[in-house]
């Protein structure tokens, strides 16, 4: 279904709008990736397990002498192998370079300043320490654009949690989903006021400035949302100034 949900969006949104896809696993599929990374689209997509016996492999083009590996869902490791016994240490990841078409990834101990026992085996005379760069056309599934287990995938990713709850919101608790509305138009006419309602809410609660109350959450206007308040408000008080120059208040 992904191509044709990829399809309708696109019909629906200006080009180029569509810059990352979430999806939970039913979507975790090569098929699905390839059509993602053809689109030029990146994929939020959690992984499923499918290794039944291993926990690691090594990198493409890596020996048994290398100290790099990767896991299923596609984070890369190295291996503190002086240290008895060996620790493994997630590497630090830089970014996507995008003309290259790779994932960016450094020794962590150079990233985050702390000392490791194998530096000098690792990173020999380099300054900026060991870096590997993955490209991602070698497992689009295990090497995606934004890597998961990363706080930009984390962050993204909590977008259709949240698009989750509000379906399941919209047909639990106003019953949506109880085939009590008969028609398509009645329907859509229904779910369209309710999503105002909450649109309505969300902004009023959001215009409260609730961040000094520890029991409920942080949220804020964003800019654009905060500037139409702004000019709503100047709007409506020169609206009531003119009315009180005609007396009609």
């Amino acid at each position: 279904m992904i191509a044709a949900l990829l399809e309708q969006a696109r019909g629906n949104l200006p080009e180029d709008r569509i810059e990352s896809l979430a999806y939970d696993k039913a979507a975790d599929d090569e098929a699905v990736h390839r059509l993602l990374h053809k689109a030029g689209i990146k994929p939020l997509i959690e992984n499923r397990a499918l290794w039944k016996t291993e926990l690691e492999r090594m990198l493409p083009g890596h020996t048994g002498r290398s100290n790099l590996v990767y896991d299923e869902s596609g984070t890369i490791y190295c291996y503190d192998k002086v240290s008895k016994p060996m620790v493994r240490h997630r590497m630090a990841y830089i970014g996507h370079e995008v003309n290259r078409g790779t994932l960016k990834y450094r020794c962590p101990a150079r990233h985050e300043g702390w000392s490791c026992p194998s530096d000098a085996r690792c990173n020999g005379e380099r300054s900026y320490g060991l870096v590997a760069r993955i490209k991602s056309e070698l497992d689009l599934r295990r090497f995606p654009p934004i890597p998961r287990l990363t706080k930009q995938f984390e962050r993204l990713y909590k977008g259709r949690t949240a698009v989750e709850r509000v379906n399941a919101r919209l047909k639990l608790y106003w019953g949506a989903d109880d085939g009590n509305v008969v028609g398509a138009r009645r329907f859509h006419a229904m779910v369209g006021i309710v999503m105002l309602v909450h649109l309505a809410l969300g902004t009023a609660l959001a215009g409260k400035g609730r961040g000094t109350i520890k029991t409920l959450g942080g949220t804020r206007l964003s800019p654009i949302a905060q500037a139409l308040k702004e000019q709503i408000e100047r709007e409506r008080s020169a609206a009531q100034q003119e009315r009180s120059d005609c007396g009609m208040v």
